[in-house]
């Protein structure tokens, strides 16, 4: 399964990958950043081509792990699988801290 990461860090808060996305997966926060709600991603991308200084990456292709964390959990029935996810891109970031309603 892939996502993708948010380079919060780097983000310049331009907003294109929230306009791009087709499945409304990204939302900003506060500042205007994105945040990806994690269960709503259907690995369309769209955000990694548009973002002009590569904030948003593939996790296949992130060279490195974010320290601040970029995502959401909508469903709280898809905490496991969250998790899991999470495991696989050796993240120890608690995902239950993150529950978007």
């Amino acid at each position: 399964m892939e996502k993708v990461v948010i380079y919060r860090d780097s983000c310049i808060a331009c907003g294109a990958c929230i306009v791009y996305c087709p499945h409304g997966a990204l939302i900003p926060d506060e500042d205007g950043k994105p945040i990806l709600l994690w269960d709503l991603c259907k690995d369309d991308f769209a955000c990694v081509y548009v973002c002009p200084v590569a904030a948003v990456q593939k996790t296949s292709q992130a060279s490195k792990r974010p320290l601040v964390p970029w995502y959401r959990l909508q469903d709280p029935a898809k905490l496991r699988e969250l998790e899991a996810w999470l495991r696989r891109l050796g993240s120890s970031t608690k995902p239950s801290l993150y529950l978007h309603n």
